[in-house]
């Protein structure tokens, strides 16, 4: 098994508070409602905000269960493998960073369904479900700012020239991808384990183990 330097935590604390501080509002809408008619605009309200939150909270659950099959996927890797899940670096919140002897990693993780379009030049992507579309920032884009930050924390570190690759992953089941992106990889989730297996070694373990000592040194205590 890998060694997994920190689990994902951020998306289920936001789920919590909001899916908890929805539901506080809601009941105390009800309860104005019911016992306070004189003020049942403000019960309404109160009931409206918590729908509101909850449904906030709903978007970061869905989110954190993404990022919890990838980090499972990554955890069954050797154990010179180093997974860091979660981690913030300068401004950019990375949702998995895999250090292993093939190379340096850093994936960003969506949870959508429907059908994907987009192009990794572009700025905006596009999901479409049952003829509704919607658009979201390009993650190709999001990844590669990710990557930067953590090549430049470990310049900082005095690891020079470690080259940080990208990979979006998609986890929906139902999900179509119809992508163009020539050097970021855009993969299903199934298709993770066997494009990490295909890539060759490029550093030894002892390096490996340095640039992941070097990373963990952000994980809060």
């Amino acid at each position: 098994m890998a060694n997994v330097l920190k689990q994902q935590e951020s998306l289920n604390a936001a789920f919590k508070k909001r899916a908890g501080v929805g539901l506080l509002c809601a009941v105390i809408g009800v309860i104005i409602i019911i016992f306070f008619t004189q003020v049942g605009i403000v019960g309404a309200l109160s009931i409206i905000l918590g729908i509101a939150l909850i449904r906030k909270g709903h978007k970061f659950h869905v989110g954190a269960v993404g990022e919890s099959r990838v980090a499972k996927v990554l955890a069954s890797f050797p154990d010179d493998w180093f997974i860091i899940n979660d981690m913030i670096v300068g401004r950019s919140q990375i949702d998995h960073i895999v250090v292993s002897p093939v190379g340096v990693y850093t994936i960003e993780t969506k949870n959508y369904k429907g059908t994907i379009y987009g192009n990794a030049k572009k700025q905006k992507w596009s999901q479409v479900i049952n003829h509704h579309k919607t658009t979201f920032y390009n993650p190709v884009k999001q990844g590669i700012g990710h990557s930067v930050a953590l090549s430049r924390f470990l310049e900082e570190c005095g690891l020079k020239n470690v080259w940080v690759n990208t990979i979006v992953v998609f986890i929906g089941p139902s999900v179509n991808l119809k992508v163009f992106s020539h050097k970021v990889p855009v993969i299903y989730l199934s298709e993770l384990r066997e494009f990490l297996n295909k890539q060759k070694q490029v550093m030894n373990s002892g390096y490996s183990t340095k640039i992941a000592t070097c990373i963990s040194s952000l994980i809060p205590a």
